[in-house]
């Protein structure tokens, strides 16, 4: 049985009428993304092999709990907008699924990580790519709980790469998590299952965070790049340390806070970094690096707050790094 069937009331299949734009012909070489859009139910258990599978988290509750500021819950749909348009350069063995939302009642964050978990598992299994649309960064421990679901045997080892200017490691406020708790319950789960954690974390900045965490995170084993590495001297070595890492697991999960980015390129987010990643030449040299691993199979994006974008840029620099992710697929 599909688990999410249980709560099917916090999810929504996708929607047709969400994916339009503009036509400038019926041949591929014309056509854009709302051309090829596919929507699903994943409560009929769909065929998604070779598939890139959409999925909306529509949740802040974590960000407010965490003290942000809201609006990340409206994410998926502003960058679903911009994915809309795009022009269509990936291969045409890829096709295009949106399998709607994960949404979130009564401030009940903990059962939308849950339906979060059911419904990336049932994609995973189904044979699709997921690329979640966040949504606060609680998101990143429902989209382990599918991942530990889909490999769950327990022989896999599973690594996460993290684009974020924050580490996320930090303990539970009242025995609840929130947007900058994913990485410390996903480990107490590791540990718990007498697993090994495996965390990269690259744009980390010491402004964001303190110095207990930051030595709590290094006594975890977490493998940390700061933002002020990010320069072309340091980038082969850096490239790979992504690749000995990746080598190291089984399944490769990525999750990209978009809080990582410097402010004029990302001013849509729950919390503005200033001096973050610049999206230039190098930042994308490095991605590239991780798109490139065999073993990456899943990924989300975090924290679009669209309430403070200006002229949709920071949706659009999201639609870019899945757009380059597919050319590449």
């Amino acid at each position: 049985m599909n688990l999410l069937h249980n709560q099917r009331d916090l999810y929504t299949r996708g929607d047709q009428a969400v994916w339009k734009g503009r036509i400038d012909g019926e041949q591929r070489d014309w056509m854009r993304w709302h051309q090829l859009m596919e929507c699903t139910d994943l409560l009929v258990g769909p065929n998604l092999n070779q598939s890139a599978v959409f999925l909306g988290f529509c949740s802040d509750e974590g960000v407010a709990r965490n003290q942000g500021r809201v609006g990340a819950k409206d994410g998926p749909g502003a960058i679903r907008n911009v994915l809309a348009n795009l022009p269509v350069h990936f291969s045409s063995e890829l096709k295009l699924k949106d399998a709607g939302d994960i949404l979130l009642k009564d401030s009940d964050l903990e059962s939308a990580q849950l339906a979060l978990g059911y419904a990336v598992s049932s994609i995973l299994k189904a044979g699709g790519f997921p690329i979640v649309l966040g949504g606060g960064h609680e998101v990143t421990y429902g989209h382990y709980l599918g991942i530990k679901d889909f490999v769950a045997d327990g022989g896999h080892k599973v690594g996460i790469i993290n684009l974020d200017a924050h580490l996320d490691m930090r303990a539970l406020a009242g025995g609840q998590g929130n947007s900058g708790t994913g990485f410390y319950q996903i480990e107490a789960d590791r540990e718990g299952m007498g697993q090994s954690f495996h965390y990269m974390a690259i744009g980390i900045q010491e402004i964001s965070n303190t110095s207990g965490l930051i030595n709590y995170a290094k006594s975890k084993h977490t493998q940390i790049i700061e933002r002020r590495d990010l320069v072309p001297g340091k980038l082969n070595a850096i490239k790979e340390q992504i690749e000995v890492f990746a080598s190291q697991v089984d399944y490769i999960y990525l999750t990209v806070d978009l809080d990582a980015f410097a402010a004029p390129y990302a001013p849509g987010v729950s919390a503005l970094a200033f001096n973050g990643i610049v999206p230039d030449d190098l930042f994308f040299d490095l991605y590239s690096a991780i798109m490139a691993l065999p073993n990456l199979k899943s990924m989300d994006i975090a924290e679009l707050n669209p309430y403070f974008d200006i002229d949709a840029r920071t949706a659009k620099l999201a639609a870019d790094l899945i757009f380059k992710f597919l050319n590449r697929f």
